[in-house]
């Protein structure tokens, strides 16, 4: 028997693992602690092998992280908010959810856990979910954060209180089992933020627009000459979309200038889709925070899926758009373009996953985008915003850029259209000349400027507040304050255009002129409802009587209730026989009737809810009825309240051409206000320059500087002429490096600064003719995904540059052929200047270390040798720079100077003198050896003639083109001393 009890007893002694019977009590408690915390950790199974909707997981082919998949046995194991929670994540996988409950927006799992990495957010368990909280105030603080870093934000609102829940329950006829599930607050998912779609202004940060970019490419046949490419751009603050479609360069020049001028913070692409070519060009001009959405090929729509949702939205036919004036016009042009259809389709199917599309969509605020249209201007493609310094410098900031330098706007979206005035210049004079009297009318009225820019100063984003009107998305203080905004923009610009009568330029006289009259449609909005005591606070719109049925008949049942509880206050009264009155606290215990201490008459079904030493307080029975009545009531007015102000938004938004055009002028009022503000800022010397219209382009520039440097007192100006009489259309810049990318560089944004902006420029004097392009090739890279090195993407930059020049543009090239051998690069060289100068015409600043250069265009008309200035004591090997650019050619590039103030060794320094000195004389020895009595230009010039006297278009000079070409060649050819 005694051994019968030992083995009992033994039985019941645990049976712990062989690698723990040595540890004590207290490490084995520790032990199997840590042990529940993983099993909790790993509460879903689902989780630990994971997988999408198609049951693949992240390691195969096509695997979806926006989908989670969840087993059935999973579903039949969750609580009621557990499957509330995964029915919305799973598929949202890939987004940080913010669940609201009650006061406070909670995150779950996954996301919880990176709450905790990323910000140390205090991470706690609940049942078998992690969990981390923050306060539903500081719901846009913290979005912001995790969109900072690149991740999505979902927000999950409660779509109803706990009152609402009751009430819900309590009208349904569910079964007991249904109704239990049924009684956690229903929730929905109201939608998803991420970095390119942000609507909410406590979410936009910047003045400028960002942009989400929907891309599609086609290149056929392996071609990588002709890609075709298709875009819809959107800037969702203001809901307007654009949409483009063309067959691109080699050089991808129009989506390069599509990426430069705008704020791009979203991309959107199908997998596999894009050429390594574009991927290049995106991952160059994207900056490092723009986030990559991909699509994979069973998502997004096709051509016939987009268009048949467009008739739907829009009511327009199926597969046929053009029939319909409902239909935007910029999608009815581009119906036929299935890569514009696709761009289109994959943005609408990415904006309804985000729960952003009907809010965006419904505006129908459509566009072409045409970035390199000549009829709009000048044209500045990618390569000349970027190597200009239009919009941002070389590390992709504003600091020192054309944009932060003229740029001295007041409100947001003047400093968005001033954007789009830099990026598309004016290139016609008459435009120039009514934009420069209208800079020059303001310069003369200072009064004006103070007055508008006091009108102006500190009012909101009103465009966008117009568009988050349409979309719904728009707070009660907010529509308030943009009412108050709008009325004294009205009141402010009826006074200064009573007071301005002495006005003259045409420009200023037709942006006033378009101003329109607010008052009457103001009017008619604020007499729908009552005017808020403090409208910063204001949380709701609550209808004038009369202005909504709905609203005056819960009232009228509202105001019965209170009254029926006064009267029943008073049979309580009277029935305890002592004075009571009723006791609210918030919103949830209403009318507890509360009593002083020591009453002996309280009937025993009061229930007693506080006290203190003055007042007992009860809830009582007979009342209950009536209380619940009115907390239903509260309810119900609560909707009301909520769908008028839908109603006055609507109202609001019914009248959106008007808002749009006071925006608009307003806009280009501050726009004109910049320019004359920019144009003291430069300093002096400063001068309106002269326009002069003709068939080919010229400037003239005396004491240019350049608008980066004009504060700098010790920066050298430059006199720069090109075209004008006498002077060659062409500077050929060598010697050494300093100082020649400042001069070409100064010429060009003096030319765009003028032609874009018609404010004064930082010269003593200026004349020129609007010239029709700028185009660049400056720098130096390789093309590593496409497999072109750095002297094959040099000749399809200066391809695209030959074929697009003209004589009325601007060419700026920095040392061309330096990607190959001195000779082959020296030939490319010789043969792209004698085209420039020859047949193409176009002024140009053509910068090489090819000296030989010099010699053979030295008769040319067309062509002036210049550098820049150094003193040089060659004793000492040391160098001056002087900054000045003057007529000849360089005596050297001083590479061996610059190689001693580099620190190289004296005695390496030295060598290459000598090697330098006897390369330079066996080079001279050959060249005068080969050379024929008639320059090898001469030839080339007489070649093109004798060709061209045959030819009956050239011989009569149809084209400007032609006949200038002619022109300079027997120019050349006369001037050339033969041997």
């Amino acid at each position: 028997m005694g051994n019968d009890a030992n083995s009992n007893r033994a039985s019941s002694i645990p049976k712990v693992h062989s690698s723990s019977s040595f540890l004590t009590a207290a490490e084995q408690r520790k032990q199997q602690r840590k042990a529940a915390d993983q099993k909790k950790e790993n509460a879903f199974e689902f989780l630990v092998d994971l997988k999408d909707k198609d049951g693949l997981r992240p390691s195969e082919a096509g695997y979806n992280p926006r989908t989670c998949y969840i087993p059935p046995k999973a579903w039949a194991s969750f609580t009621p908010f557990e499957k509330q929670f995964w029915e919305i994540k799973q598929d949202h996988f890939d987004t940080i959810l913010f669940f609201q409950k009650g006061k406070f927006f909670e995150l779950y799992e996954e996301d919880a856990r990176i709450g905790h990495q990323e910000f140390d957010l205090k991470i706690t368990q609940r049942v078998k979910m992690s969990m981390v909280g923050v306060p539903e105030s500081s719901f846009d603080f913290w979005a912001a954060k995790f969109l900072a870093r690149g991740y999505k934000v979902g927000r999950v609102e409660q779509s109803e209180t706990a009152l609402g829940a009751e009430m819900r329950l309590a009208a349904s006829k569910t079964k007991k089992h249904e109704a239990d599930k049924g009684k956690i607050v229903q929730r929905a998912l109201s939608k998803i933020l991420t970095a390119g779609t942000l609507i909410d202004e406590a979410m936009i940060h910047e003045d400028q627009a960002g942009h989400c970019l929907s891309i599609r490419e086609e290149v056929k046949d392996g071609h990588q000459e002709s890609p075709k490419f298709a875009v819809c751009i959107l800037d969702a603050s203001t809901s307007e979309f654009k949409l483009s479609a063309w067959t691109d360069d080699i050089c991808r020049t129009t989506l390069e200038t599509i990426l430069r001028q705008l704020h791009i913070k979203e991309l959107i692409f199908t997998k596999g889709m894009l050429s390594l070519a574009t991927i290049r060009l995106l991952k160059g001009a994207l900056s490092g925070q723009c986030l990559w959405t991909p699509l994979r090929d069973d998502e997004g729509h096709d051509e016939n899926a987009t268009i048949r949702e467009v008739g739907r939205l829009y009511g327009g036919s199926d597969l046929n758009l053009s029939h319909s004036d409902s239909i935007p016009i910029a999608i009815r042009t581009l119906q036929d373009d299935h890569l514009a259809m696709q761009a289109l389709g994959n943005m609408m199917w990415y904006l309804r996953t985000l729960n952003i599309d009907g809010k965006l969509l419904s505006m129908k605020n459509f566009q072409i985008y045409d970035p390199l249209s000549l009829s709009k201007g000048l044209m500045l493609d990618g390569q000349a915003l970027a190597h200009i310094e239009i919009i941002t410098n070389s590390e992709g900031t504003e600091e020192g850029s054309l944009l932060r330098l003229l740029c001295k706007c007041v409100t947001p979206f003047g400093k968005r259209l001033f954007r789009m005035w830099l990026c598309t210049p004016l290139a016609v004079a008459d435009s120039i000349i009514r934009r420069q009297d209208a800079v020059e009318d303001i310069m003369n009225h200072p009064s004006f400027a103070e007055t508008f820019t006091k009108l102006v100063k500190s009012i909101p984003d009103i465009e966008r507040i117009v568009s988050r009107i349409h979309a719904g998305a728009c707070k009660v203080k907010e529509f308030l304050k943009l009412l108050d905004t709008l009325e004294r923009l009205d009141i402010g610009f009826k006074d200064i255009i009573s007071g301005i009568g002495d006005f003259e330029s045409q420009e200023l006289q037709s942006v006033f002129g378009a101003i329109p009259d607010l008052s009457s449609d103001l009017n008619g909005i604020r007499q729908l409802f009552e005017a808020p005591q403090n409208a910063a606070t204001a949380s709701e719109l609550v209808p004038l009587e009369g202005s909504d049925e709905r609203y005056d008949e819960i009232q009228r049942e509202h105001q019965e209730l209170e009254d029926a509880l006064d009267k029943e206050l008073q049979k309580l009264q009277a029935k305890i026989g002592s004075k009571v009155t009723y006791w609210h606290t918030g919103t949830k215990e209403i009318y507890l009737v509360q009593v002083a201490p020591g009453n002996k008459n309280i009937p025993k079904n009061w229930t007693k809810a506080s006290a203190t030493k003055t007042a007992n307080r009860y809830v009582v029975p007979e009342i209950a009825a009536l209380v619940r009545r009115l907390k239903e009531t509260r309810e119900h007015r609560k909707t009301a309240i909520k769908d008028f102000t839908q109603k006055v938004f609507q109202h609001f938004d019914a009248a959106r051409p008007l808002w749009t055009r006071m925006i608009r002028s307003t806009a280009e009022l501050d726009c004109l206000l910049s320019l004359a503000s920019a144009s003291r800022a430069i300093g002096q010397p400063a001068c309106r320059p002269k326009i002069v219209d003709g068939p080919v382009a010229f400037l003239n520039f005396k004491n240019l500087r350049h608008p980066a440097l004009v504060l700098r007192n010790e920066f050298i100006p430059n006199d720069i002429t090109l075209g004008a009489e006498g002077s060659g259309r062409i500077i050929l810049l060598t010697g050494i490096i300093v100082g020649k990318s400042t001069v070409m560089r100064m010429t060009a944004v003096g030319v765009v600064s003028i032609c874009s902006t018609g404010m004064h420029v930082p010269a003593s004097e200026a004349q020129l003719s609007p010239v029709d392009r700028i185009l660049t090739r400056m720098g130096a890279y390789d093309n590593m995904f496409s497999s072109a090195s750095t002297f094959k993407v040099e000749l399809d930059e200066c391809s695209k540059i030959l074929r697009e020049a003209t004589p009325k543009s601007l060419v700026i090239m920095d040392e061309l052929g330096r990607g190959t051998s001195t000779f082959d690069g020296m030939a490319v060289a010789m043969s792209v200047l004698h085209e420039l100068a020859t047949h193409t015409q176009a002024l140009s600043c053509f910068a090489t270390h090819y000296s030989t250069l010099t010699d053979d265009f030295a008769n040319h008309p067309s062509i002036r040798n210049m550098h820049m200035a150094t003193v040089v004591d060659e004793t000492k090997r040391e160098l001056v720079f002087l900054y000045k650019l003057i007529q000849g050619t360089a005596p050297s590039s001083f590479g061996t100077h610059v190689a001693h103030l580099a620190g190289v060794p004296l005695s390496v320094v030295k060598r290459a003198e000598t090697i330098s000195h006897d390369f330079a004389k066996h080079l001279a020895e050959k060249l005068a050896h080969k050379k024929t009595s008639i320059p090898l230009i001469t030839q080339a010039n007489f070649s093109f003639l004798v060709r061209s006297s045959c030819n009956t278009t050239s011989r009569n000079g149809s084209g400007i083109r032609e006949l200038q070409s002619l022109k300079t060649i027997c120019k050349a050819i006369s001037s050339c001393k033969l041997n």
